[in-house]
């Protein structure tokens, strides 16, 4: 029974993403390419605009939940948990425009399984470091919103009479919207709300966190 889990979890990894995730993620960054398209147009005109570059550091921390189904042997009595902490970092390059850059990792729980079958108990957890591209852009003043594409490495842990441990790579994607409270210059608060997607084997939760926003770094000029 309990290898019936982790074999139900790696042929659930095989199953190729639905489409309508991936058109959805194109739409919003084709969506905020022609935003910066025209912001830039506007820049140009505007000759107190601040053109410098800098360097964004994001340190987020938070609760997730699992909004998936989970599939187990209905002769396995156990208690699934879908809550978990998370955390985030992330590393954005802004251009001086609206459009910015960057990269995105961090640690999730999706979800665990504790089962108790003849007396013996055991837990199944499948975890996830994402490892994706990101962009953002500010909608409105202290709200961005971030979308981004890569890989979830996923990694089931099984102790049950023994312990077994699988990782896998899925295509994934995340949606997130922002706000940010400035503390200082260089230094925001910021909340986050994120919709987070390994398309593959179709895990989705959505987190809440909280963010300290730090301006590392800061290079080029004034028009």
């Amino acid at each position: 029974m309990a290898f019936y889990l982790i074999f139900h979890h790696a042929s659930h990894t095989i199953i190729m993403y639905t489409s309508k995730p991936f058109f959805l993620l194109i739409t919003i960054i084709v969506a905020m390419s022609l935003n910066r398209s025209f912001a830039q147009k506007g820049i140009e005109t505007d000759s107190a605009v601040k053109r410098k570059q800098s360097l964004v550091i994001t340190l987020g921390g938070g609760v997730s939940k699992y909004v998936s189904g989970i599939s187990a042997p209905a002769s396995l009595q156990g208690d699934i948990t879908k809550t978990s902490s998370c955390a985030t970092v992330r590393i954005m390059w802004h251009p001086g425009y609206r459009l910015n850059l960057g990269l995105q990792s961090g640690f999730t729980n999706f979800y665990s399984y504790d089962v108790k079958n003849n007396n013996v108990d055991g837990k199944l957890k499948l975890s996830a470091v994402p490892i994706l591209i990101v962009w953002s852009m500010p909608i409105l003043k202290n709200i961005n919103i971030f979308a981004g594409f890569g890989s979830y490495l996923l990694t089931t842990d099984l102790d049950y009479k023994e312990v077994v441990k699988s990782t896998t790579f899925s295509l994934g994607a995340n949606i997130a919207l922002n706000y940010t409270l400035p503390l200082s210059k260089n230094l925001d608060l910021g909340g986050e709300i994120e919709w987070m997607s390994a398309f593959e084997t179709k895990d989705n939760l959505v987190a809440l966190k909280a963010n300290l926003i730090w301006k590392a770094f800061e290079w080029g000029r004034h028009n």
